[in-house]
């Protein structure tokens, strides 16, 4: 979160949902021992492993079956550089439900709003490979695992990203872990899967495209730069997979945004350069969901992949630790969108019907899923864990009223988008 009216999370305030199973509410005892993974697993690089939709891929990680084991070491060295210089990797081991992966990079994330201290309750990166050439972890090479520090209830990334996927936005898979560092708890994470090649690998029929972080540009203290288009800021989006090509895709879409803004023209105009359907899908989920830091509220927290078929852009969902709220809890509007493309699209009458076209159908699907299945379902596996986290930053007696909350918004939000969009 940025440097916006910060209100607290505290208050009330791959999916296949079907085959979840029922979980008596608060029993963590239910969890199959078994987790998918081979007793005795070879050393997995990039090039061994084995497809995304083979069952002995790393779809285990990601499953809500368990509350993953996940262990780092690190030396003292390490340490001190981590408390020192924390975005700067340093060396450590991980274990991973008992399986040792030895010297992988660790360093903490999170800026303004999630970031702490590694003597609180950080935020982590493991990169598997980067001490290690090639090293892999079932095929992955990184790992991100999230504090949960402004979610209350431990559920909105885990939800929400589920969400994305229900209603065919690509996105991130996630699960649960208890973490301890040298031995000492950490408390429950939420294990999520990194944004880079080999998630394009799993997602795209074409992964070979470019890849840019729009998050905003941190400069210390309060001081940034949100990215847009069409903002003059196109040099800053961060280059994450693909070919450097001085940022000239992002210029297309800014160009195009600003000499098609306003005119007849401007829904097809744009669309020789924006995936509109994947633009529509993210968008109708995030006003869904109330990703207030995300894209179309704060030009914040997003990914934009261009695809080598069609070389349009594609908006993509990322960190969800403030979803869940109305935009005027953060003095924003719907109706006046920051995100220069929404607001754009949403004064357009062509695009604000097609984007209207698509929240109608997306609601259908919605509603038809069984989010209070898996609401009951990561309550059963995960709610002890939330009451003896040693470094959540909430009462224990906050987390039920905000599990409370996320499952009366996801009962109440489609009406009121129904009524917003006069469908």
């Amino acid at each position: 979160m940025l440097a916006l009216v910060l209100l607290s999370a505290c208050g009330p305030s791959g999916i296949g949902l079907a085959s979840v199973p029922e979980r008596d509410a608060r029993d963590d005892t239910a969890a199959p021992d078994d987790t998918g993974a081979p007793e005795d697993p070879p050393v997995v690089t990039e090039e061994t492993a084995p497809p995304f939709d083979d069952a002995a891929s790393n779809d285990w990680l990601f499953a809500l079956d368990r509350v993953h084991d996940i262990s780092i070491t690190l030396p003292e060295a390490s340490r001190a550089s981590l408390l020192a210089a924390p975005y700067v990797w340093a060396e450590g081991d991980i274990t991973i439900d008992g399986e040792a992966v030895p010297s992988v990079g660790v360093r903490l994330r999170g800026k303004i709003g999630s970031f702490r201290a590694l003597t609180a309750k950080p935020k982590f990166k493991i990169a598997f490979n980067e001490f290690v050439e090639d090293q892999r972890f079932y095929g992955l090479e990184e790992l991100s695992l999230n504090n949960s520090v402004v979610d209350c209830a431990y559920t909105k990334e885990v939800v929400g990203y589920r969400v994305y996927d229900a209603l065919g936005v690509k996105s991130l898979r996630s699960s649960y872990a208890r973490v301890t560092v040298d031995g000492a708890d950490y408390g429950l994470y939420v294990v999520l899967e990194t944004p880079n090649d080999r998630w394009l690998d799993r997602v795209y029929d074409a992964p070979d495209g470019n890849l840019y972080d729009g998050k905003y540009v941190w400069y210390g203290e309060y001081n940034y730069t949100l990215l847009d288009f069409g903002a003059g800021v196109d040099t800053l989006f961060q280059l994450e997979e693909g070919e450097d090509v001085a940022h000239a895709d992002i210029a297309a879409v800014s160009a195009a945004l600003v000499a098609h803004q306003g005119t007849p023209g401007f829904y097809a105009a744009m669309g020789e350069v924006v995936d509109w359907d994947a633009f529509h899908r993210l968008t109708a989920v995030d006003q869904l969901i109330g990703h207030n830091d995300g894209y179309s509220m704060n030009t914040n927290n997003y990914r934009v992949y261009f695809d080598p078929e069609d070389g349009k852009a594609d908006l993509l969902p990322w960190d969800l630790d403030y979803t869940f709220l109305y935009d005027y809890q953060w003095g924003l509007s719907w109706g006046a969108a920051n995100g220069n493309l929404t607001y754009a699209c949403f004064a357009d009458p062509t695009c604000a019907a097609a984007q209207r076209a698509v929240v109608a159908e997306l609601l259908t699907t919605f509603e038809s899923t069984d989010w209070v299945g898996l609401l009951d379902h990561v309550d059963g596996l995960t709610y002890a864990h939330t009451q003896d986290d040693p470094r959540r930053e909430c009462l224990a007696t906050d987390v039920q009223p905000n599990r409370d909350y996320v499952r009366a918004w996801l009962a109440g939000k489609p009406a009121e988008l129904r009524a917003w969009w006069g469908i």
